[in-house]
């Protein structure tokens, strides 16, 4: 998919679970699927995340940290739209 993609609220909720992934954060979409399994911080973070936005509790966990914010760019498939 393309990044610029642009992606609905109805779609990513549609991929809720841990084997499905997507989740939006500042109003991007990003399928986060491949990262539940390699996240430092265990796999319930992300599982929270599924098919909701997750904005608040990335921003909570991780504002201004270079590298959370570097590894969630390789998520990313689209944005909100």
């Amino acid at each position: 998919m393309a990044s610029d993609l642009a992606i609905t609220v109805e779609t990513v909720a549609e991929h809720a679970t841990s084997g499905d992934c997507w989740t939006i954060i500042n109003g991007n979409v990003y399928d986060l699927t491949q990262w539940i399994s390699g996240h430092p911080g265990g796999s319930g973070p992300i599982e929270s995340m599924c098919g909701v936005d997750a904005t608040t509790a990335f921003t909570n966990q991780h504002n201004g940290q270079g590298a959370p914010e570097e590894k969630l760019a390789s998520f990313k498939i689209g944005i909100l739209g």
